[in-house]
């Protein structure tokens, strides 16, 4: 399970030239040949492509300075996706203001996406300013004023706000379609003779006990390289600008070609932007990560917990099957209610052989990988962000729950579609509605599993409670999971009741 793909694309058959339609207003122009530059693409990874870097033909109009055209970057024989040389597009970027850079919304002729089998779904790219433009809805001016530019051009370089540009088929269903592009916000123009402002950041184990390293690689004209570590995973739309920008005021120098941190336990945002000399941020780049997770003297073991397997099998059906298997489950200590799988994709997984067959078994991890599953609130669990201990081509795993991941938004917890991410737990069993398990993997977004609504954890019995002083017949006594009397249990959780000699477990609400 090397390779997920959701949206596929294809070339048009060897030969099919499409004729590519000039806007009447690029027709007018007047282009200077630039020479030859450089463009990575972010555009072609929303369809679970790697991003690439090739050479590009650049002009600059002799009438408007800023305003430049990328000759047929996907269809001039260079690219590393199509073989073969087509008339697909120029990408028309107006950078006129480099603090507000906006792209022309054209077709991308010549390339299906696959949308629909039976016939051809015509693609187009902008962003919103481009988008609303070409509509006739705003003048550029305003849609700059407005604030739909989302471009910037430093250094000689063009680039976007990740998820900035999007991939409009209008043509698709009665309403059309739009998919965010830019998603790691890789895209780029870089003029000849442009700066080097390229910066990448290795990713590699994201879970340790001890510390954890990250390789980066700088482009000669970057000036400083900083990094930030903060508990929770914090890098959400409305968060990034703030978030960044105290990393690049506060945050600590890298130095070597590596940012060594230590995590906390549970997941940590590791924050690195790559700075200008000038201290303008030119990259960033978000890792999630874990720290040391075993904290043994906090949790217990409670026996074996029946595990039904439905998010690998929804995401991967041709691949593994749904399976029932046991798996060794601790409660917590401080929190009764709240447990943790002890590897459950580990060798108790039946299909964990196909996992190391296929190398998603990554190597040299020597402690557990849990899944920790806080049913404290019976109508309300969620499942925390764990790693998974797995890779399938995307960058290591991270597993949790829509729930969870609403509570890390800051999301609306009374609202009914909010709610529906969260999961139950009746008579000892944790179910889930079907696409409320998400897995993240960094390079491929967030695939929904239990698709089939098979995922079920089933906790073992432990409501005898041994050691625990019995009430007499018709008196009624409650205790915690440790075993110690409550005398009232309001407070919410997991209690064992215990009446005429007989003890279930019981959920306060």
């Amino acid at each position: 399970m090397k390779k997920l793909y959701s949206l596929l694309f294809i070339l048009f058959a060897a030969g099919f030239l499409v004729s590519a339609s000039s806007r009447a207003d690029e027709a007018e122009q007047q282009w200077k040949l630039l020479g030859t530059g450089k463009y990575t693409d972010d555009i072609m990874t929303s369809a679970e492509m790697e991003s690439r870097t090739w050479e590009v033909e650049i002009y600059e109009s002799e009438t408007t300075p800023g305003f430049y055209r990328v000759e047929n970057p996907y269809g001039n024989g260079k690219c590393p996706y199509f073989e073969k040389t087509f008339e697909c597009c120029d990408f028309l970027l107006h950078a006129e203001n480099p603090d507000a850079v906006w792209m022309e919304y054209v077709e991308l002729k010549g390339i299906d996406f696959g949308l629909t089998d039976d016939e051809y779904c015509p693609a187009y790219i902008s962003d919103y300013a481009g988008y609303y433009v070409a509509a006739g809805w705003f003048e550029p001016d305003v849609a700059i004023g407005m604030g739909m530019a989302s471009g910037k051009f430093l250094g000689g370089n063009i680039t976007f706000k990740a998820e900035s540009l999007f991939l409009d088929f209008p043509l698709f269903g009665e309403e059309g379609i739009q998919i965010p592009a830019n998603l790691s916000g890789l895209f780029c123009v870089s003029l000849p003779g442009a700066s080097d402002y390229s910066f990448s950041v290795e990713r590699g184990d994201i879970c340790t006990d001890n510390t954890l390293s990250f390789a980066y690689k700088a482009g000669a004209d970057v000036g400083e390289v900083k990094y930030g570590l903060y508990p929770g995973m914090l890098s959400f739309e409305s968060k990034d600008e703030e978030l960044f920008e105290k990393v690049a005021a506060e945050g600590v120098a890298a130095t070597d070609g590596a940012v060594t941190v230590a995590p906390e336990y549970g997941i940590n945002t590791l924050a690195v932007v790559a700075m200008t000399k000038e201290g303008d941020v030119i990259a960033k780049e978000i890792i999630y990560c874990f720290g040391q997770q075993e904290n043994a003297d906090e949790w217990k073991n409670i026996g074996k917990a029946e595990y039904s397997e439905d998010i690998l099998a929804s995401i991967w059906p041709d691949e593994v099957t749904n399976v029932v298997y046991e798996v060794d489950i601790q409660e917590s200590t401080n929190t009764p209610g709240r447990y943790r799988l002890i590897d459950p994709y580990g060798p108790a997984y039946p299909h964990y052989q196909n996992l190391v067959n296929d190398d998603n078994i990554p190597e040299g991890h020597n402690h557990h990988h849990y899944m920790v599953v806080d049913a404290s609130d019976p109508e309300k669990v969620f499942i925390e962000a764990s790693p998974l201990g797995a890779d399938f081509g995307y960058g290591q795993v991270i597993l949790f729950s829509e729930g969870w991941f609403s509570m890390q938004a800051g999301a609306n917890l009374n609202d009914p579609e909010v709610l529906e991410g969260f999961g139950k737990i009746e008579n000892g069993k944790i179910t889930f509605l079907g696409g409320a398990i998400n897995l993240y993997m960094p390079a491929f977004g967030m695939p929904k599993g239990n698709i089939k609504h098979k995922f079920y954890i089933q906790i073992p019995d432990t409501g005898s409670v041994g050691g625990v002083v019995t009430g007499s017949d018709g008196e009624t006594v409650y205790y915690n999971v440790s075993g110690m009397p409550v005398a009232n249990p309001d407070v919410p959780g997991v209690y064992v009741k215990v009446k005429g000699g007989k003890a279930e477990k019981v959920y306060v609400k």
